[in-house]
């Protein structure tokens, strides 16, 4: 969290790959339902004393072996083995094995012919994911099973075959395929320009995002995106056990730098703090500026105590900065309030107890860090100490 990146949540390749498989479970169950329909159109073909019962119970026996095999390497994950872990064209080819089945013991070419046509239907499942090439593959593959079921034909059953119809059931089925190989190519590139597309606009969504979180001088976290965090650490804290810190800290003398050395010089500073505090953080850390030379430290799941550790190491490391550029031995510090977040309380609260500890600390003499009182004995101390009440005043 300590590095500005798009808050636009992705998910992990886990995630991803589970959402994938199950898509692909989906896609299978809308295979299977087409062998269904299929499926019908046999039983109808049983039922009028064109095949025997034994062919339709091989197709459904068949069908459900392919389906099941496809579902088994799904469930179990051995897909992702694969080049493509979807097996669309392994699918499609092994989808023309049971209308194939069924062709083979049909004596009437036209009632061949419808079962060629339900063959064509699993191409329409590979426009959407296959390219040209892979279509041409596919294409082969039909044909040279389509000719394989003429040559078992041709040498048990000859008398069923017909020259001229199946000539013609052939030359149309060609026609077909390459029409839905040249179509299905086309849609294909289509939907690649389009992802591509899609990936150029995320990123730029992702860059867009990003310039709104993120303050353009110092490249750290703006004010905005400060709020987000710890509101979000705030409903975390509803949630679960835990705590978290909030560190504002503050350039000293930072006015008088500016009027000496002028504004480049409180840039260079500034650039050069927030990158300093950058480098020493945690993952789950925030770091932002939270206003002219104010910066705020997010801590999560961290209590007061190890909040000030961590803001001691921060005040030291920017004591420790030199800056040649702008003057030989010159140096920076900061004053750093910090406080703990309390359930009774708003983050507001906790914001402004973490303000009065800061003013605490710029009156003390700065380069230090100040403690926030729990909420009950910060409301006991008020009005033992009015400076605190009077944020607004606080000494550069």
């Amino acid at each position: 969290m300590n590095q500005p990146t798009s808050t636009a949540t992705s998910p992990s390749p886990a995630e991803a790959t589970e959402r994938d498989q199950k898509l692909r479970l989906r896609r299978l169950g809308m295979s299977f339902g087409s062998y269904m329909v299929t499926f019908s159109i046999v039983v109808y073909c049983w039922l009028q004393g064109m095949i025997s019962l034994g062919v339709t119970t091989g197709f459904l026996v068949f069908a459900s072996l392919i389906n099941a095999t496809f579902w088994w390497l799904i469930r179990t994950g051995q897909n992702l083995k694969f080049s493509d872990p979807s097996m669309t064209s392994a699918q499609m080819i092994v989808s023309l094995l049971p209308p194939i089945w069924v062709m083979a013991f049909l004596d009437a070419g036209q009632a061949r012919a419808i079962f060629l046509l339900i063959a064509v239907v699993p191409m329409l499942f590979g426009i959407l994911a296959l390219t040209t090439r892979q279509f041409i593959v596919v294409g082969v593959w039909f044909f040279a099973l389509y000719g394989l079921l003429h040559l078992v034909l041709w040498a048990y059953r000859p008398e069923v075959l017909n020259s001229e119809l199946d000539i013609l059931q052939t030359v149309a089925f060609a026609l077909v395929m390459a029409e839905i190989t040249i179509i299905g190519g086309f849609i294909s590139g289509l939907r690649g320009k389009l992802h591509q597309r899609n990936l150029e606009l995320g990123k730029a969504m992702e860059q867009i995002q990003e310039l709104v979180n993120v303050d353009a001088l110092t490249g750290v976290y703006n004010r905005r995106r400060l709020f987000e965090v710890i509101t979000e650490e705030c409903n975390r804290y509803s949630r679960m056990p835990g705590s978290f810190s909030l560190c504002l800290m503050d350039i000293d003398h930072f006015k008088e730098v500016n009027d000496t050395y002028g504004h480049q010089a409180g840039d260079a500073i500034l650039q050069a703090v927030a990158r300093s505090v950058s480098d020493g953080l945690r993952a789950i850390d925030c770091f932002g500026r939270y206003g002219g030379e104010e910066f705020l430290l997010v801590l999560p799941q961290t209590p007061l105590e190890g909040a000030r550790i961590k803001a001691e190491r921060v005040r030291e490391a920017i004591e420790a900065l030199t800056f040649p550029d702008i003057a030989e031995g010159f140096r920076v510090t900061v004053s750093i309030g910090v406080a703990e977040y309390h359930r009774e309380e708003s983050t507001d609260d906790t914001l402004l107890r973490a303000d009065q500890a800061l003013y605490a600390a710029k009156d003390d003499g700065r380069n230090n860090v100040k403690l926030a009182p729990a909420p009950a004995e910060a409301s006991e101390e008020a009005p033992q100490n009015s400076s605190l009440s009077a944020p607004s005043v606080r000494p550069v």
